[in-house]
C-alpha cells in the first residue's frame, strides 16, 4: 500500500515539474491555433528562432505567428525604428511589451527583430561583421629544401623561399622571394632568383581587379633580368571555405635582358587560372599562366605549378611537394623550351 502511495506521489510531483517547466517557457501562438512552447532566441528577417525541448532549435515564419509572449524581458525592435526592452505579452491586436517605464502595443507583423537581453542586435551584428571583413591579417610562409649525393658523382641542390600574405574578406596582397642553386660534379645546373608581388580586390560579389609584378634572374639561361607586370580583371567561379577557383584576364608588359646583349620588351596579354582545394588533412594548389607578347604572339611564356601541402603533426610545420613546368616558345640559344622541376620542401607557416 505504501509503495502505491509513493508511486502516486512521485508521478504527481513529476507532472507538476513538467507543468512548471512549461509555464516557464515562452509561448508562440500560430495562426492555425496551435501553440509552440520554448525559448524565443531571436527574430530577424521574417524568421523566429525558438529553442524547444521536443525538436531542438526550430525556425517559424513570422507570417504564421499570431502572437507571442516571453517569460523574461527581451529587446523588441519595430519596423518603424523604435526599440523596447521588456516582457512581451499576447494581446488582441498582436503583442504588448511591458517595460520598466511603460508599455507598447504592436501588431505581430510590425515586429522587425527580437533579441535576448545582453546580446547584440541584428544591426550591431551586421556592423561588426562588416568591420571584420575589412580587417586584414598577416600570414607568413618559409620553405627550405636541401638534397645532395656523394660517391660516383657529386650533386648538391638547395632552395629557399619566403612568402607573406596580407588578407581580408575584400582584398589580398601576396609577395614572395625564392632562390634555387644546384651543382652536378662541380658544374652549376641551377642558379635562379625570383621575386613577385600580387594584389587583388573585390569590386563586386564575385569579380576582382588585380595587379601583379614578377622579377627573375637565371644565370643558367643567361637571363640577366626578366620583368613582368600585369593588371586586369578576375572572376571567382568558386569561392567556398574548401575551394577557390579564379580566372584572370588582363594586359601585361614583358621586359627581358640577357647577358649576351639580347633584349626583348613588349606589351601583351595576361591570362591565368588560380585554384586551391582544402582537403581534410591536405591542401592542393594549382596555377596556370599564359603571357603572349603583342609584338609576336608566337613569343609567349606558359607556366604551370601544382603543389600539395601535408601537415606533419607538428604545429606550423608542413611537407610540400609538387611539380612546376615553365615553357618559353622562344628560349635563348642553347636552352630548352621546357623546364620541368619536381620539388619537395619543408614548409613553416605562422601568423
Amino acid at each position: 500500500m505504501k509503495n502505491t502511495h509513493w508511486k502516486t506521489f512521485l508521478a504527481g510531483a513529476f507532472a507538476l515539474g513538467l507543468a512548471g517547466l512549461a509555464g516557464a517557457a515562452d509561448r508562440i501562438e500560430l495562426t492555425d491555433g496551435s501553440v509552440v512552447l520554448g525559448k524565443l532566441l531571436s527574430a530577424e528577417g521574417g524568421k523566429f528562432k525558438v529553442e524547444t525541448t521536443f525538436a531542438g532549435t526550430i525556425e517559424i515564419a513570422q507570417d504564421k505567428i499570431k502572437s507571442f509572449a516571453t517569460e523574461e524581458a527581451v529587446n523588441v525592435g519595430l519596423a518603424a525604428g523604435s526599440t523596447v526592452l521588456g516582457k512581451v505579452e499576447a494581446a488582441d491586436a498582436g503583442i504588448k511589451v511591458v517595460a520598466a517605464d511603460g508599455q507598447m502595443s504592436a501588431a505581430t507583423d510590425k515586429v522587425a527583430a527580437v533579441w535576448r537581453a545582453g546580446t547584440d542586435s541584428p544591426e550591431t551584428r551586421k556592423l561588426k561583421a562588416d568591420a571584420a571583413k575589412l580587417e586584414r591579417h598577416w600570414a607568413y610562409e618559409a620553405t627550405v629544401a636541401i638534397a645532395g649525393r656523394t660517391g660516383a658523382s657529386e650533386k648538391f641542390g638547395s632552395s629557399l623561399g619566403f612568402k607573406a600574405t596580407l588578407e581580408s574578406a575584400q582584398d589580398k596582397l601576396v609577395f614572395g622571394l625564392a632562390a634555387e642553386r644546384a651543382k652536378d660534379n662541380g658544374v652549376d645546373t641551377a642558379n635562379r632568383q625570383t621575386g613577385f608581388a600580387d594584389y587583388s580586390a573585390f569590386f563586386s560579389a564575385a569579380n576582382v581587379w588585380y595587379a601583379r609584378t614578377a622579377l627573375e634572374k637565371d644565370q643558367i639561361k643567361a637571363l640577366d633580368l626578366r620583368s613582368t607586370s600585369a593588371f586586369g580583371l578576375g572572376h571567382k567561379f568558386i569561392k567556398t571555405d574548401k575551394q577557390d577557383l579564379e580566372g584572370r584576364l588582363g594586359a601585361s608588359y614583358l621586359y627581358e635582358n640577357y647577358t649576351n646583349g639580347n633584349r626583348f620588351d613588349s606589351p601583351g596579354l595576361d591570362a591565368a587560372v588560380l585554384h586551391s582545394y582544402q582537403f581534410t588533412h591536405a591542401r592542393l594548389q594549382n596555377t596556370v599562366t599564359y603571357t603572349p607578347a603583342f609584338k609576336n604572339f608566337s613569343n609567349y611564356r606558359l607556366h604551370h605549378e601544382s603543389a600539395l601541402e601535408l601537415p606533419l603533426g607538428l604545429a606550423f610545420w608542413k611537407l610540400k611537394f609538387g611539380v612546376a613546368n615553365d615553357y618559353l616558345s622562344k628560349p635563348p640559344a642553347g636552352t630548352d623550351r621546357l623546364d620541368t622541376t619536381y620539388f619537395t620542401s619543408l614548409l613553416l607557416n605562422w601568423k
